[in-house]
């Protein structure tokens, strides 16, 4: 051959599907969240991703979307064309159906189809557009690419043609079907698939008008799932395969710990920041983002885990430690990014950090949060192999210096340096901290907090400055604003001496209004008394109270954690018992399961009058009538229900007033939603109402219902099961009229409903 000046190019090997594909993304679990990745950005509102068995024998992973689908051209253009990325186009461009639907992309490597190489041999992908008539399928066989390296990549045959629909009734989107696969699946690592999908998509995916639903359809663990659904302290989104996957653990957690906030604006211009105390908001502050110039459109929410916080995480999570669910997640443009935030993950330094002060400083097992990175924000890249985390670059530093001096030491001055509120003091360990008793410290420390050049805006918490709370703080506050003014002339600091103003004037303000209103209300004393009692009638309808001091209630509450502990434990002997008795044939079987049955009845009210009296020091002793509202709105609110349903109360503006015993109205509840679990239902329906001499509630659930051939007179009936798949022993019912006898009160069902299963629960005012 005549060697002579020309222009070379490189040839491709068929070996290069193994580098971009199972060589590339070794693990299985991120395969998945590739394709998910993948149907997210095409638009797709809905996710199913089933395992399945063929007709034949063979073990399927199917991942179907209802996305915006793919034309012929599309496919030939785009999804066969390697490392080509339509979504960095897009990026670059604005201008698709992802402006129209306010998504920016999760991905743009343009290999994330080769995750199916991953998962098995071969693949069939099916798509549809809107506008189309037929779907477009192709069929690759990976295996054809390993024959022999020396064929070139563009060579190896894929099979093309048309098909009436896609598979999974949608009409439009993309599923894959995935054969031969390299792994077989058991139930505990599909579990972990489904927890790990918990945490791919952040809890703010689904905040907006267009939620983005993952479903997992396992058709062969549903009768596990049905055995699990029996069990005592499961998590049905844990530990239930089946099922649309959800993740809001760090919500649930705010009501019950400090939380911070820190946003960097979209144009990077300024930064928020917001400090919440159980619920309550103590203080905020915009400044200018004058030293993390590059970040832009980013938030980030941290949760301290106190010691009521982590009880309170491991409750919900069935056992699940919050050391062992992680710490802070990383999410760009909504999906997760391995592997920030796992168990043993110290992105940041934390850890580190906390060992040269372990009393000064925050560690991971102390705090739980998520850092969300949206728009394009192309400065934070993630490696290839998806399982690295970002490619370091200077924006990945600034970001750890932000979170550190931003968020983490903020949270450390209110939780460590300042004084633990909501912790025990150390002083007097019966006693807790609460941001009203600390108001001039919180002042102070917030004042030091950023640089007073920069500071924007400012805002605290009027309340913490209340009438009652000045009258012991006043002189304190004075203190602290004179020590500020002390310091702002000594450095002439103008920002800081407008600042110290600023809250001198609403400290005098909020001072000057409280002498004011206690003058108006010492004119009349008939309607300061008047007013004392509508506090105390209020207070009576708190029946969920934050704390108990005095010694005698603590002894009090101390006890019912042996109650609560003994009559948990009788539960699962009870279970052993009917599980035992129920297939011998022996004699007065009946008669011994309907005792065991009235002992458990006695068990559970027990248990819930505990775990009443000790989680929310629960006003056990009521007279007269009480609001049923209140009570059972505060009973979901506080977390005392079954998980597993979505609980929506309806009312109007009556007070439901009656006669009711609070650890029965808990039982019965509770069974009702257990039952509604069973059937298969995801969300409870509770709407109240009220004659001249009722209260009226009922309870209705989207499950499958009760069969048309059972009366619904005989529901109530000692061991008569309405389970289809006799998930019970037919006593929870019984239970609840029994318990509703005593009340005086009635049930029945409503068996012209037809969308699932309704009863009505009826008390005397």
């Amino acid at each position: 051959m005549t060697k002579t000046n020309s222009t070379l190019s490189f040839r491709v090997s068929a070996g290069l599907k193994n580098l971009i594909g199972r060589d590339l993304i070794s693990d299985k679990y991120i395969a998945i969240f590739e394709l998910v990745k993948n149907s997210y950005d095409a638009g797709a509102f809905k996710v199913d991703i089933s395992f399945v068995k063929t007709s034949e024998g063979h073990d399927q992973i199917i991942i179907s979307d209802n996305g915006c689908g793919m034309t012929y051209n599309d496919i030939i253009e785009k999804w066969l064309f390697v490392a080509y990325s339509e979504k960095k186009l897009q990026i670059r461009e604005k201008s698709s159906y992802r402006d129209e639907i306010k998504r920016e992309v999760a991905g743009a490597k343009g290999v994330g189809r080769f995750s199916c190489d991953r998962l098995g041999e071969s693949l069939v992908l099916i798509t549809k557009t809107e506008s189309e008539i037929s779907a477009n399928k192709v069929e690759v066989n990976w295996n054809k690419f390993e024959l022999d390296d020396t064929q070139e990549f563009m060579n190896i045959p894929i099979w093309y043609s048309t098909t009436d629909a896609l598979p999974s009734g949608f009409s439009k989107g993309t599923t894959l079907i995935v054969d031969s696969l390299r792994e077989s699946w058991s139930r505990e690592e599909i579990l972990k698939l489904k927890r790990s999908l918990m945490k791919l998509i952040s809890p703010d995916a689904n905040k907006g008008e267009l939620p983005f639903d993952i479903e997992l359809i396992v058709p062969a663990e549903r009768e596990n799932d049905n055995k699990t659904l029996g069990k005592t302290g499961i998590n049905p989104n844990r530990d239930i395969v089946n099922g649309i996957i959800h993740n809001d653990i760090l919500e649930k957690l705010n009501i019950k710990t400090t939380s911070i906030e820190v946003s960097v604006s979209e144009d990077g211009q300024l930064i928020t920041s917001k400090l919440t105390d159980r619920g309550e908001y103590i203080f905020s502050v915009v400044e200018k983002n004058r030293k993390y110039y590059g970040l832009q459109d980013i938030s980030i929410v941290v949760f301290y885990l106190n010691q009521s916080a982590k009880v309170n995480f491991t409750r919900q999570m069935g056992g699940v430690q919050p050391k062992n669910y992680g710490s802070v997640f990383i999410y760009k443009n909504g999906f997760r990014i391995n592997p920030y935030g796992e168990p043993g993950q110290d992105f940041f330094g934390i850890d580190q950090r906390k060992a040269q002060g372990w009393k000064r400083f925050l560690g991971t097992r102390e705090i739980m949060g998520r850092i969300s990175i949206k728009g394009n924000n192309d400065q934070f890249v993630e490696t290839t192999s998806r399982a690295h985390g970002f490619i370091q670059t200077p924006a990945v530093d600034l970001l750890a210096d932000l979170f550190l001096e931003k968020v983490l030491k903020v949270l450390e001055k209110y939780v460590v340096n300042l004084i633990n509120w909501g912790e025990p003091l150390k002083s007097d360990p019966e006693r807790t901290i609460s941001p009203n008793e600390i108001s001039d410290q919180i002042i102070s420390q917030f004042i030091t907090n950023a640089d007073s050049k920069d500071i924007v805006s400012l805002d605290y918490n009027l309340d913490i400055l209340s009438k009652d709370n000045m009258q012991n703080s006043q002189d304190n506050i004075t203190t602290s604003l004179k020590k500020l003014e002390s310091v702002a002339e000594r450095t002439q600091d103008a920002g800081l001496i407008n600042l110290a103003q600023i809250l001198k004037k609403k400290t005098e303000s909020i001072v000057s209004h409280n002498i004011q209103l206690e003058e108006e209300n010492a004119k009349s004393s008939k309607e300061l008394v008047k007013a004392q009692e509508e506090k105390h009638a209020r207070e009576r309808q708190i029946y969920f109270l934050k704390g108990a001091a005095n010694q005698n209630v603590t002894n009090l509450v101390n006890g019912f954690h042996s109650v609560y502990t003994l009559t948990d434990a009788s539960r699962g002997n009870i279970s052993y018992l009917q599980e035992l008795l129920t297939p011998m044939d022996i004699e007065n079987k009946d008669f011994i399961l309907s005792i065991i049955g009235q002992i458990q009845q006695a068990n559970e009210k027990a248990h819930k009058l505990a775990d009443l009296a000790i989680h929310g020091n629960q006003s056990l002793k009521q007279s007269g009538s009480n609001s049923l509202y209140d009570f059972i709105r505060q009973y979901i609110d506080e977390g005392f229900v079954i998980k597993g349903l979505k609980y929506e109360l309806v009312q109007d503006e009556h007070a439901f007033e009656c006669k009711f015993d609070s650890s029965s109205i808990g039982v019965i509840v509770d069974n009702i939603a257990s039952n509604s679990i069973k059937a298969g239902a995801t969300i409870l329906q509770i709407v109240f109402s009220e004659s001249s001499k009722y209260v009226e509630v009922s309870f209705s659930d989207n499950g499958m219902g009760l069969a048309e051939n059972i009366d619904p007179r005989t529901l109530f009936e000692w061991g008569f099961s309405s389970n289809r798949q006799k998930k019970g022993f037919g006593i929870g019912l019984y239970h609840i009229k029994q318990l509703l006898d005593e009340m005086k009160g009635t049930v029945e069902i409503d068996n012209t409903y037809h969308q699932g299963f309704k009863i009505i629960v009826r008390l005397k005012k």
